[in-house]
């Protein structure tokens, strides 16, 4: 009989240690379901949020390329509005009120003679506007002063490119 009773009481004993057991990994299960739905969850709104980041991405590049062609448009703009400013205004410096090239101040002489730009109209040295550019209101390339050249010239590489 004790033996019996031994036996029972480490069998009770088992149940109940198998009970605890087996309360204890239902509870684990059910918090790792929770976590698996929270992990689902999350993991949609990660797609979510990087198609959302894509098309954001997309739609920044389209403005960005529309934001630089606007800013031509404006320098073209800001540039035609000065030349016809400049051709309708007759702004031709006259050669007796200029005593000294406009860029760098040299006296002009008998020996130093001015020379027009023909793209602004002042008057300049030589050196100072001894380069040749094409402009739309001359069939070959005319005189221009270094200023002028250097303006030309990053409107010519930005419309190459």
């Amino acid at each position: 009989m004790k033996s019996e009773l031994t036996k029972r009481m480490t069998i009770e004993e088992n149940y109940h240690r198998d009970r605890e057991k087996l309360k204890q990994l239902s509870e684990e299960i059910a918090q790792l379901k929770a976590v698996n739905s929270s992990y689902l969850t999350l993991q949609d709104e990660h797609h979510m949020l990087q198609d959302k980041y894509k098309e954001s991405e997309l739609a920044l590049e389209e403005l960005g390329t529309q934001l630089s062609m606007s800013k031509l448009q404006v320098s073209d703009l800001m540039e035609e509005q000065h030349i016809a400013k400049r051709t309708s205004d007759g702004q031709w410096a006259k050669d007796k009120e200029a005593k000294t090239c406009r860029a760098c101040d040299v006296d002009f002489t008998v020996t130093r003679r001015r020379h027009h730009c023909r793209n602004c109209g002042e008057i300049f040295c030589n050196l100072c506007s001894d380069n040749k550019m094409p402009l739309p209101s001359a069939a070959k390339p005319v005189r221009v002063c270094d200023e002028c050249n250097v303006k030309l010239l990053e409107k010519q590489t930005v419309v190459t490119s």
